[in-house]
């Protein structure tokens, strides 16, 4: 009876998956055909700077069947919404002048991650060789979490951020299984297809517990007293979201038309927050302490500078001035590996054209758009821009070098040489912040610690990577930690 079994699962499964393939075999692929890749530092700047009108919208992301278009920052069309979204955000918990208010934060984040790898690294068996991702992704949700929260002890969600940075740590790792995947094979496919209705599922899940535990909690707490609810002299993230007017219908004509953002656009709007403050970070931290494991000979130049500007005093780890060398190894990383592998723009054709691209490249047919992908990978590796663009070498990027000067975010008068967080008005708004944070936590981490590759044969540093929601590590870095002496 159990072979009978066995057997007629395996065939509902070999069913199942000859559907799945006819399906996908037969879907229409217009839209993948028709999306132009560009890799060119110059022709990206034209595009996004010179021509930044016709680049300025972001192909509409599959939401849910059945369920309302919810937009966030990154997804919601060019226009009078997107700018009031974006325009809450920089002016308020991203804005520069915060930087200094947010020190304590930064450093109360990272003297917890410093503690809970030095218990790490005389358990088990002692050798300190760990799997950094997880609790470094912990230890930034904590941080970014601060922020968008604020320091209430009243703050219902408390109990089910734990819940949040599990459901994060997943979305991403599917991402990265999936993408790891040939995306001729069909167990690709069926992994995609797995992932995408975890995706749908994501939004119910975000709904379910920042809806209930937290936003309405909020409402209510603000109704009642007037405090700002913030941390520091600042109002958290979802207290700005909260009291934020903005066009109804995309109208910004009639101030009367202004409404306040519904519960599920400021719960996607956390998610969002969330999400993009944290992977960022993660994602650039792992891969900066992997290159500096393989090169000794930086990490022990970096961690001079750093303990030599210390002064037995927390460092403010966005200080370029006071810490040039730091500086270069997460721009040297960033250029590398930029956090989101692809900056995609929804384009019409005559934007398009202006761009000359020559003629491989198709232009949609009776005018009308297609997806334009920058690969930022490329673009921060273009040799006619770098020497030896595959090496990890700070020191380019230092003054006299041919880094010298260069942008994260370039500007309308500046070269594209990289652009890990996008150009133009669709960059990457966290950028001063983001900096912030992960040179804090790296300068503490490498002030703390010595890294180096395993000494128990496993081989080097696996520097394979995956193209996904993030550009992650294909594999998670496993290294080994020496606590230093902090005398």
């Amino acid at each position: 009876m159990e072979a009978v079994e066995l057997l007629t699962l395996g065939v509902a499964f070999i069913v199942f998956v000859s559907i799945f393939r006819r399906g996908t075999a037969t879907r229409p692929h217009h839209d993948r055909r028709r999306t132009i890749r560009i890799s060119d530092p110059a022709v990206a700047r034209r595009a996004l700077i010179d021509h930044a009108d016709a680049f300025s919208n972001r192909p509409m992301p599959p939401f849910p069947a059945g369920r309302p278009v919810t937009h966030g920052i990154a997804s919601a069309p060019y226009g009078p919404f997107w700018r009031a979204l974006r325009s809450n955000l920089a002016a308020d918990i991203l804005h520069r002048s915060r930087l200094g208010v947010l020190a304590p934060l930064e450093r109360e984040a990272t003297e917890a991650l410093v503690a809970s790898f030095t218990s790490q690294a005389v358990a088990g068996n002692g050798d300190g060789v760990i799997v950094p991702r997880n609790t470094i992704h912990s230890a930034v949700f904590a941080l970014i979490a601060r922020l968008c929260f604020g320091d209430d002890d009243a703050m219902d969600a408390r109990a089910d951020l734990g819940a949040m940075v599990q459901t994060q740590r997943e979305f991403l790792e599917s991402f990265v299984v999936t993408m790891a995947s040939s995306e001729r094979s069909w167990l690709a496919r069926l992994l995609q297809w797995r992932q995408q209705q975890l995706h749908a599922g994501m939004f119910d899940r975000v709904d379910e517990v920042f809806i209930p535990a937290v936003i309405a909690a909020r409402r209510r707490r603000q109704s009642s007293q007037h405090g700002n609810g913030g941390v520091g002299s600042f109002r958290s993230h979802i207290d700005s979201l909260l009291e934020l007017h903005v066009p109804n219908n995309n109208n910004d004509d009639d101030e009367r038309a202004w409404r306040l953002l519904t519960d599920e656009e400021v719960a996607f709007l956390i998610w969002e927050f969330l999400g993009g403050g944290t992977l960022s970070v993660l994602t650039c931290l792992e891969w900066t302490l992997a290159h500096l494991a393989a090169e000794p000979e930086i990490q022990s130049k970096l961690h001079r500078e750093v303990a030599g500007a210390l002064d037995n005093s927390k460092i403010m780890a966005y200080d370029q001035q006071r810490l040039p060398f730091l500086h270069a190894v997460v721009m040297e990383s960033l250029r590398l590996h930029p956090p989101t592998p692809f900056a995609t723009r929804d384009v019409h054709a005559d934007g398009i054209a202006a761009l000359a691209l020559g003629e491989e490249v198709v232009l949609p047919p009776g005018g009308g758009a297609a997806p334009v992908s920058f690969v930022l990978g490329d673009i921060g590796r273009d040799k006619k821009v770098w020497t030896n663009p595959d090496e990890f070498r700070p020191e380019r990027l230092l003054d006299g070098g041919e880094g010298e000067g260069v942008s994260l975010v370039p500007g309308p008068k500046t070269e594209v040489k990289m652009m890990p967080f996008g150009a133009g008005r669709r960059h990457c708004p966290g950028v001063a912040m983001g900096m912030s944070h992960i040179k804090c936590f790296l300068a503490e981490l490498v002030r703390g610690f010595e890294w180096t590759p395993p000494a128990d044969g496993a081989g080097a540093t696996d520097f394979a990577e995956v193209d996904g929601f993030r550009k992650m590590m294909k594999t998670p870095l496993r290294v080994r930690i020496t606590p230093r002496s902090m005398k």
